[in-house]
């Protein structure tokens, strides 16, 4: 008798239906009455009526299923356990801003997780604003973020710049241009990276900046979208320069823009700087 087979009687006993219970469970309705008819033998009484109304629950099944929950939360909370203490064990976090991992080399960081016991792998990217707390309150050991602020607390390593451009499709008025302006963007309908990125409320300041309000017709989670609502002419896109130019697409240099930055960040006070100038100078390819 495993785990599985009891989260197949739950499921079956609570849907009261077989083949509901198999669809929820990604089995067919035959695998899924042969767990049941085991699990039957092996108690040695039979757990459900079959009627033309569904699957309906001995009092040897109502009993079954009220044990089994139980077994079942003791055994997700042991394991749990085990988990967490494996965990600290790996003290080490990595946190990703928004964005950030579209931009390093994933291949490298992915070796030095594999190669260091101590981190605790984890891909999730969060708002900027999040990783510096995070740094901040030791919840993590070094954050990718975009920008510096300041704060005595923390020190910053510069990783990788990348230039904002526009991307305008062909036959867009910017499409024959060597560089453009932030001005040039007035009245343009504009796609931009959401507000859980950094460069969203930089582009909305630069243009209030320049003595008008962008308009922004779609905010986007990744820069995918940019790409395929510039080339259908939905408007021009502001972003890091991440897509090469084609016959459709292409890049436009913004005059006196800024930098995309992204920098590596880690408390002054941190145990594990060994640690951390490892993974930088693999960050930055230096030795």
């Amino acid at each position: 008798m495993n785990t599985r087979n009891f989260k197949c009687f739950q499921t079956v006993y609570e849907e009261k239906n077989l083949q509901t219970a198999a669809s929820k469970l990604f089995l067919s309705p035959q695998g899924l009455s042969k767990v049941i008819k085991s699990l039957e033998d092996e108690c040695g009484a039979p757990l459900f009526v079959r009627t033309k109304e569904g699957f309906v629950p001995t009092e040897s099944g109502k009993v079954f299923y009220e044990k089994s929950k139980i077994v079942t939360k003791d055994l997700n909370e042991m394991f749990s356990s085990i988990e967490a203490i494996n965990d600290r064990d790996r003290r080490f976090k990595i946190g990703f801003a928004t964005g950030t991992i579209r931009a390093i080399n994933i291949a490298v960081v992915r070796k030095f997780m594999e190669d260091t016991p101590q981190i605790l792998a984890s891909w999730h990217e969060q708002e900027n604003e999040s990783v510096f707390k995070r740094v901040l309150n030791n919840e993590i050991g070094f954050g990718l973020v975009i920008g510096k602020r300041n704060d005595s607390a923390l020190k910053y390593v510069k990783i990788k710049s990348i230039d904002v451009v526009l991307y305008v499709y062909n036959g867009h008025k910017l499409w024959s241009q060597n560089i453009a302006e932030l001005a040039d963007i007035k009245n343009e309908p504009l796609i931009s990276m959401n507000e859980h990125y950094h460069i969203f409320q930089d582009v909305i300041n630069a243009c209030l900046m320049n003595g008008f309000k962008p308009e922004i017709v779609a905010r986007v989670s990744e820069g995918e979208s940019i790409y395929q609502l510039v080339k259908n002419k939905i408007g021009i896109g502001i972003s890091p320069k991440f897509f090469e130019d084609t016959e459709e697409i292409r890049a436009v240099p913004i005059k006196d823009a800024y930098t995309w930055d992204i920098y590596g960040i880690y408390r002054n006070d941190t145990p594990d700087v060994v640690l951390v100038e490892q993974l930088i100078r693999r960050l930055t390819g230096k030795k």
